[in-house]
This record gives structure tokens, C-alpha cells and sequence, in this order.
């Protein structure tokens, strides 16, 4: 079984096949960004950091509503 196995990584290995080869290269990708954004929606566009901080902004207020809740439930059993 061992030999098996061994057999079928030496056949893997020797991959001549061109086109093979080419697209061998892009898996890992490019340095190169891409083009610019030109509408505001567009990858890295304006539209994504504005819903980005959106998102951020709200968990923060439902974390910081909850925790305040947190505090009023602890200090009215204390008190």
C-alpha cells in the first residue's frame, strides 16, 4: 500500500503539463490591487468603509447598551 502511495506522489510530481504550470503560478495571486474603485460601491470603495464603521458603531452601542444593563441589574440587587 505504502508503495502504492509513493508511486502515485513521484507521478504527481512530474506534471509536465504547460498549462498546468501557468495556473500554478496564480494560486497564491499578485501583489498587484487591482484597479481603483471608481463608484463608491466598488471594492475598497467609500460605501464599504462607511458600512464597515456602520457595523462597528452599532455593535458598540448594543455592547455598551448591554453592559450599562449589566450594571444597573448588579448595583439594584446590591443596593
Amino acid at each position: 500500500m505504502i508503495v502504492t502511495i509513493v508511486g502515485a506522489l513521484a507521478d504527481l510530481a512530474q506534471v509536465t503539463d504547460p498549462e498546468f504550470i501557468d495556473d500554478a503560478g496564480r494560486i497564491i495571486g499578485s501583489p498587484d490591487p487591482g484597479p481603483d474603485p471608481t463608484h463608491s460601491g466598488d471594492r475598497g470603495g467609500v460605501l464599504q468603509f462607511v458600512l464597515f464603521f456602520g457595523l462597528v458603531g452599532g455593535v458598540s452601542f448594543i455592547a455598551w447598551r448591554i453592559r450599562t444593563a449589566m450594571r444597573q441589574a448588579r448595583f439594584s440587587k446590591e443596593g
